[in-house]
């Protein structure tokens, strides 16, 4: 996992409680039946660094530098995984525009839009979406954001880099230094001194 030393000046956090930070343990597979329409499912697994398919292990860290919060979700699976995890969120990404979950809320997402492939890793997938929140009583305007995701994997690990703008609704851009910095440290298994 990245760190200081990888980039320094940038604030690395671990996310909640658990184990040793929220998704320091091994993250659970998703069901698609919370996922509207069904074949939309891997876009929204990938979104908390998950899928349907059993991860041997997980990590999750807040960066933040000059004004950009980006969540990193590292998910290490078996081999073959790994590359189906991909491989149905290519799928997903090529005819899905809009869905919905209810899981953990009732949340709309929309204007799903591939925007290339990240020329990192083995291989990749970047997009971007609108997500709309709505309150449970249905008594206020929903809350938009937009949001960027890059979903890149590495051998048997899938690194998922997203980008939001919680104070404004434009698209935010995934830091290049962070994703370049995590793809690195994952390739060499280590750290820049």
């Amino acid at each position: 996992m990245v760190d200081k030393r990888d980039l320094p000046g940038w604030t690395i956090s671990r996310l909640g409680a658990g184990t040793d930070g929220f998704g320091d343990g091994t993250v659970s597979a998703l069901r698609e039946e919370g996922t509207h329409p069904a074949s939309c499912a891997p876009v929204g697994s990938a979104l908390s660094g998950a899928s349907k398919y059993t991860p041997l292990g997980s990590v999750t860290r807040m960066v933040q530098n000059e004004g950009v919060i980006s969540t990193m979700h590292l998910v290490s699976y078996r081999a073959a995984d790994a590359v189906r995890v991909m491989d149905e969120l290519r799928s997903a990404l090529a005819t899905c525009t809009s869905y919905t979950m209810t899981f953990p809320a009732d949340t709309t997402f929309e204007k799903l839009a591939p925007t290339g492939d990240p020329h990192q890793g083995e291989e990749g997938v970047s997009f971007r979406l609108d997500v709309v929140d709505r309150s449970p009583g249905g008594d206020s305007d929903p809350y938009r954001r937009l949001q960027s995701y890059q979903v890149i994997r590495s051998g048997s690990t899938v690194a998922v880099f997203d980008a939001v703008d919680v104070d404004v609704y434009r698209l935010k851009k995934i830091p290049a230094a962070l994703v370049t910095a995590q793809m690195k440290v994952l390739e060499t298994g280590g750290h820049q001194r």
